[in-house]
């Protein structure tokens, strides 16, 4: 591929060199690290890009990031389609509750906007899972403001 071509390309996504207005997979890392220390019950962090790409995970649990991003933030996309249908504000979060546990999908609104995806364990109480999932989610939108 010719110089002038990689580019194009790279003009059309954002600029390379600053990850395009998003996070640095490191510190994101670094604050689900944060996340799982202040809830244990966090059995996976998952940041991704609002057209599914995984930026950065932390998981106890054997998921592939790459199919799982494009899967929760189709979710979270629809949850908001639906609130708008029916004439609510913006839905900033859906959940899933299964007997095995519960999962807070959280949109982090910024110039790219993103979804974390946080898995709680059978014994972790909806209401912290979706706390600890927001506090972080506010941690790394600082992140990207930062940069």
């Amino acid at each position: 591929m010719q110089a002038a071509t990689v580019d194009k390309v790279r003009d059309a996504m954002g600029s390379a060199g600053d990850g395009g207005g998003l996070p640095e997979p490191a510190r994101v890392g670094q604050e689900f690290q944060r996340a799982r220390e202040q809830n244990p019950g966090i059995a996976m962090l998952l940041l991704s890009t609002s057209d599914g790409r995984a930026i950065a995970a932390s998981s106890s649990v054997g998921v592939d990031p790459r199919r799982l991003a494009a899967m929760t933030n189709s979710l979270l996309t629809l949850g908001e389609t639906v609130a708008r249908e029916l004439g609510m504000s913006s839905a900033d979060h859906a959940s899933i509750a299964t007997p095995r546990g519960n999962m807070v999908l959280v949109r982090i609104q910024h110039d790219k906007p993103m979804t974390l995806a946080a898995l709680g364990t059978l014994e972790t109480n909806a209401a912290l899972l979706l706390f600890s999932a927001r506090d972080c989610a506010s941690r790394i939108a600082s992140l990207s403001s930062a940069r």
